[in-house]
């Protein structure tokens, strides 16, 4: 340790010694389980001690690659990622220039409250309030489509629904509580621009676009590089609350599909390879979002 390494940390030894806590709950709970990955290059056995289990290479990804649900897993995650990036990370931005630039503030505050509190339901409840509007036969949308003269639809029991329903559901939990950080970062720009753009005679529109954006926009590339991150590793739990006989084809993600072989299988060796391949495509994401945000408005988290 250098001297002037020594000389930092003795001017702020507070500040290191409130960070140790968290620094110690961080590797006990983040590193120190990354060990189970070589779960990935062995064939598990129940009972067996994890450094003696037999070591069989990449033969979990061949077995994954080679097997007939790999096309339709990575398929139907890719379909929901590209899904989500185009609909549920541009909302939130949407709904935040729209609060922020409202003429009627209570409006604007009613707005925000409504539009965030379904975020504090559980995925459970969410689901649930989904299969209840969805219903087949009592679902408040089927009796309008009957009252208006169309067919039922059963939205859990066909495969064309599973990713509208998980879209749309995923855009009502989280816009209203992902639009505060950009609510954060628009009460930050400077409002005597504003004021001057107006007076020179430009539109509320142009001042969006061209003063309000501009001004926020690390903000948006780090919480578009965030996401990036999030969208393929996407839990299992919402979607297996979707699924059903009916729609699995679907519906059967990497995430359900990795806790059908590890939990119901007690594939934990097979079913790690494939959990590792999913986190492995969503940290190369992240590093070509960054890497491209970087290169092109030379804002980046790292």
């Amino acid at each position: 340790m250098n001297k002037a390494l020594r000389k930092e940390i003795k001017k702020h030894k507070e500040l290191y010694i409130f960070m140790i806590p968290a620094l110690i709950i961080l590797i006990i709970f983040s590193y120190g389980p990354m060990y189970g990955i070589i779960m990935a290059f062995q064939d598990v056995k129940i009972g067996t001690p994890i450094l003696k289990n037999e070591w069989i290479g990449l033969d979990n990804f061949a077995r994954f690659f080679s097997g007939a649900w790999a096309g339709v897993v990575i398929k139907n995650t890719i379909t929901i990622c590209v899904l989500s990036a185009l609909f549920c990370w541009p909302m939130p931005l949407i709904l935040a220039l729209l609060l922020h630039n409202s003429t009627n503030k209570f409006i604007a505050k009613t707005a925000q409250n409504f539009s965030y509190l379904p975020h504090l339901l559980s995925i459970v409840v969410t689901i649930g309030i989904l299969r209840l509007f969805c219903d087949g036969e009592t679902g408040l949308i089927n009796i309008l489509l009957v009252n208006l003269g169309q067919s039922r639809i059963n939205f859990f029991g066909d495969p064309d629904w599973v990713y509208p329903l998980y879209i749309i559901s995923g855009m009502w939990t989280s816009t209203g509580y992902s639009a505060i950080v950009y609510l954060s970062s628009l009460s930050a720009v400077d409002n005597d621009i504003m004021e001057a753009a107006e007076i020179d005679g430009a539109s509320k529109l142009k001042r969006i676009l061209l003063i309000q954006l501009p001004c926020i926009m690390p903000t948006v590339v780090t919480m578009l590089i965030l996401n990036m991150g999030r969208l393929f590793a996407m839990g299992a739990d919402k979607m297996l609350l979707m699924q059903t006989s009916l729609n699995i084809s679907s519906s059967e993600i990497i995430s359900t599909y990795v806790y059908k072989q590890g939990i119901e299988n007690y594939q934990y060796g097979f079913s790690t390879a494939v959990g590792l391949f999913q986190n492995i495509v969503s940290l190369i994401l992240v590093l070509s979002t960054n890497k491209i945000s970087k290169k092109l408005s030379d804002v980046s988290i790292f």
